[in-house]
């Protein structure tokens, strides 16, 4: 079977947080970290004033880029110290591909965007865990 005709999985548009926490590059860390503990998430996308991802803030940055040097989260803007250009998939991309993407870079999360590049959700490595086990486990029945 090639890839074009295995199931990838549903959209990730399905899966992620539809009206995903933002903030701006001017928004300082401190905020940030109020807003993932409030939330219990692990990343903020940082957006520009038309809603286009131009960063995205991570619990790996907060270690590195801000404790592990001892900085002031009150003190440091995001865009200091977030992941700049973040890579993005649109909506329509299966999980799948999603995973791939997230396994060949080392993301646990993926900013989604529509069309226009415009931020209509995130993705994370726990949100595609489920259909991709699903679509393994179809494929062991139907081999079984």
């Amino acid at each position: 079977m090639s890839r074009e005709e295995k199931d990838l999985g549903p959209p990730v548009s399905s899966l992620g947080a539809h009206h995903p926490i933002v903030l701006s590059p001017e928004d300082t860390v401190d905020k940030a970290i109020k807003i993932m503990a409030d939330h219990n998430i692990g990343a903020i996308v940082v957006v520009d004033e038309k809603f286009r991802p131009v960063g995205i803030f991570t619990e790996r940055d907060l270690l590195i880029k801000v404790c592990a040097k001892g900085l002031d989260p009150k003190d440091v803007k995001l865009k200091e110290v977030m992941t700049p250009n973040p890579v993005t998939v649109r909506e329509d991309t299966p999980a799948l591909q999603a995973l791939e993407i997230m396994m060949n870079f080392g993301f646990r999360h993926l900013p989604i965007v529509d069309e226009n590049g415009i931020l209509v959700g995130i993705v994370s490595i726990r949100d595609l865990s489920k259909p991709v086990v699903e679509v393994d486990i179809s494929e062991l029945h139907s081999a079984g």
